[in-house]
């Protein structure tokens, strides 16, 4: 098994593995997040992708389908995750050993904060503000306070191997982390910081995503090629769907669950209630970070492989549209206001 952080050639690029296994020569990946703070005013008009290979942040207007800008962001951006108020990017580097803050008007970064370990899975508390940073090579996930200046380091959470996916509660009370290398997510206390429950899933999840009321979570299990229904309060998985080869990232919309499948290049779509796969929709080439815009009415998918975002009606099923991205579209994490 292939440890995170090690390399290996890829068509493209190298970057470090999310995966125990590849395809024809393809690197695996630096990843997040899991999906933070699901609590938010306002309708999805932007996607901000993280454009890995680019070392970029692109605004893409998805009613126009075209890029309005793109921020320099060193260090092979990966997860992102938005402010509340949804006016500030915390965008983790991987290979920059940090995180940068990006003013979303003033369309810039304004700070960086550097971090220890492997900086990826990264979610925002929607009550505190508090940034969560996950440690790809570590058993932690960093807390980090916004301020004027940016963001300052308060301390540390334990969890399992190697921290992926991140996501939290609305009351922002709970905080939820796939442990990649444990097989298994964590459920934290954020009053206390200490996990109380530690929940056995799938082999290697990675993308962790919540109901809307917060009471099921479900990881994307990238090895054994399925994903884990939790019960939250429960804390016990609950059922599994089989989905196509290496699952990265969820989302939900329209009584839904729709999963990214790297390898199969589709999108497994399923019923988040009776846990049956309903179909596959084809999509684009290695297709990894997938979120719903705020009116439910699209699915914003990123295919890492040919730079391009996939749009999917949630209704019907459909490939409506796509827009071209920059180099290696990422977009783990909270990536649409």
């Amino acid at each position: 098994m292939r440890m995170a952080g090690v390399l290996r050639s890829d068509r493209r690029a190298r970057r470090p593995s999310n995966a125990s296994s590849g395809r024809g020569g393809r690197a695996w990946i630096w990843g997040l997040l899991g999906m933070a703070s699901l609590s938010v005013p306002a309708l999805a008009q932007e996607a901000l992708v993280t454009a890995q290979l680019g070392n970029a942040v692109e605004i893409v207007d998805l009613a126009s389908k075209k890029i309005l800008h793109s921020i320099p962001v060193a260090g092979a951006p990966a997860g992102i995750a938005l402010s509340p108020d949804r006016k500030t990017a915390y965008v983790t580097r991987p290979e920059g050993h940090g995180v940068s803050v990006i003013d979303l008007d003033a369309r810039k970064v304004t700070a960086s904060l550097d971090l220890p370990g492997g900086p990826l899975g990264i979610g925002v508390n929607p009550k505190s503000g508090e940034v969560y940073v996950a440690d790809w090579y570590g058993t932690r996930v960093f807390v980090l306070r916004p301020n004027a200046e940016g963001l300052t380091l308060e301390g540390e959470i334990a969890t399992g191997k190697s921290p992926s996916g991140i996501a939290v509660t609305p009351d922002g009370a709970t905080l939820l982390v796939a442990n990649r290398e444990s097989d298994s997510v964590s459920i934290i206390d954020v009053g206390t910081r200490r996990e109380t429950r530690r929940v056995a899933v799938g082999q290697h999840p990675f993308g962790l995503t919540l109901s809307a009321d917060a009471t099921r979570a479900y990881t994307a299990n990238v090895v054994s090629n399925d994903v884990s229904a939790i019960d939250v309060g429960a804390g016990r998985e609950t059922g599994r769907i089989t989905t196509g080869q290496r699952p990265y990232v969820i989302a939900l919309a329209a009584g839904k669950g729709f999963v990214t499948d790297q390898y199969s290049n589709t999108v497994t779509v399923f019923d988040p209630e009776t846990l049956k796969v309903i179909t596959a929709i084809d999509v684009g080439d290695h297709p990894e970070g997938i979120a719903a815009t705020r009116d439910g009415k699209t699915i914003v998918v990123a295919n890492w492989g040919d730079n391009a975002l996939s749009l999917i009606d949630p209704v019907s099923l459909a490939v409506t549209g796509t827009v071209e991205t920059g180099d290696g579209p990422r977009a783990f994490g909270d990536f649409l206001r």
